[in-house]
């Protein structure tokens, strides 16, 4: 459901602010921000609530346009948002 969805892009926000924090030891590469991107665009629960995919699509876009980590996390916080504007998250 639209929870497994919300539950996806909190953890693609959590490895993209990992990014924007600078994360210590481990270092991060933008294939793996996608991938968790695209892990969340997979579900079709994003699909259920109006613009959710749209503002995934746009930060797997950011990351592919070398974009800076917080401007990918504000578009994923977004989708977030979106999720819960439409009251399905869980």
């Amino acid at each position: 459901m639209a929870g497994r969805a919300a539950e996806r892009i909190r953890k693609a926000i959590a490895l993209v602010n990992s990014v924007a924090d600078g994360a210590g030891d481990e270092d991060i590469t933008p294939t793996e921000m996608a991938e968790a991107i695209r892990d969340c665009l997979e579900l079709s629960d994003v699909d259920q609530v109006a613009n959710v995919r749209r503002y995934l699509g746009e930060a797997l876009d950011a990351v592919s346009d070398g974009m800076p980590a917080d401007f990918v996390a504000m578009t994923l916080y977004a989708a977030l948002g979106a999720l819960r504007e439409g009251g399905t998250t869980g």
